[in-house]
């Protein structure tokens, strides 16, 4: 019997009918097939938030995404350029309520540390949390337990000569605030007791007079302090007093090269006068050795 080979065109047709067939199964199964769902990006946020309080506390507010209202979102607090503290904003907030918001849980408290409580001017802000962006009402600067003198130990003393005396400095604060405390440095021959601690205004009004209740009872030399809570404007002088019995603490030529500022604070120069209780008028380059400690705002 003769062999006889299959032609290679009848072959290769043969194969390209059989893929043609399988390409059509494959475009019918496809165009049958459900669309696959597409991604779908979450909108960017949309920030809402307020800072309505920043003292030497706290730092307080709400901060919210608008477009994602019921997640909390944190907020970053910065001293100048450091970050001092992330706080989510998820307390309850009764204005929020009030205003008739859905959520009001969108409140956030700081507590200023202590690191920021030298008597320095900080700036602190605050932002969204892992962005630039800032709160409103942020930035705002505090100062927090400023005192011209913190440190300062007197090199001399000078007698009373028998009188009573009203001696102080003059000072005046950059910012609004609070003076919290009135201090003096009792000399080793002052007896302790029956100090009391004035502010004026420059008219010789008196606006503050509490007495110095801590006091060391015990003889010796130190700074006393009385507790004020006395309100200032800032750009304002006033004049802050004590009065002695037998003897001052007082270092000379402090102020001869003119006022001396330390953070907000800044002394012009110390007034004395006789008897004590009454306004001093007379003024010395010498540091009589009164101090304030301020915070602002109150």
């Amino acid at each position: 019997m003769k062999y006889t080979k299959h032609s290679k065109n009848l072959i290769s047709s043969r194969f390209l009918y059989f893929a043609l067939a399988l390409c059509s199964l494959l475009i019918a199964a496809l165009a049958n097939s459900p669309a696959p769902a597409r991604a779908m990006n979450p909108p960017s946020p949309s920030y809402d938030g307020l800072v309505d309080r920043c003292d030497c506390t706290f730092v307080g507010g709400y901060a919210l995404d608008e477009n994602n209202p019921n997640v909390p979102i944190n907020v970053d607090i910065y001293d100048g350029g450091n970050l001092i503290g992330t706080v989510p904003a998820d307390r309850f907030r009764r204005d929020l309520f009030n205003d008739g918001w859905a959520n009001p849980y969108h409140g956030f408290l700081f507590q200023v540390p202590a690191s920021v409580k030298n008597g320095k001017i900080h700036p602190i802000s605050v932002k969204f949390g892992g962005t630039f962006l800032e709160l409103t009402g942020s930035p705002n600067d505090i100062a927090c337990n400023a005192s011209v003198f913190p440190t300062a130990i007197p090199t001399d003393t000078a007698s009373g000569q028998g009188s009573t005396w009203e001696q102080g400095v003059e000072i005046s604060s950059s910012m609004n605030g609070i003076i919290t405390k009135v201090k003096f440095y009792r000399s080793a021959g002052e007896q302790p007791g029956g100090h009391t601690a004035n502010i004026w205004n420059l008219s010789g009004q008196r606006l503050a007079s509490v007495p110095f209740t801590g006091e060391d009872p015990n003889p010796g030399p130190g700074w006393q302090s009385a507790t004020v809570n006395l309100p200032i404007t800032a750009g304002v002088r006033y004049r802050v007093t004590y009065n002695i019995n037998t003897e001052v603490a007082k270092t000379f030529n402090v102020f001869t090269n003119g006022p001396i500022t330390k953070g907000p604070l800044t002394a012009w120069r110390s007034y004395f006068g006789t008897p004590a209780g009454q306004f001093p008028l007379s003024s010395s380059t010498s540091n009589l050795f009164a101090d304030v400690v301020f915070n602002a705002p109150q």
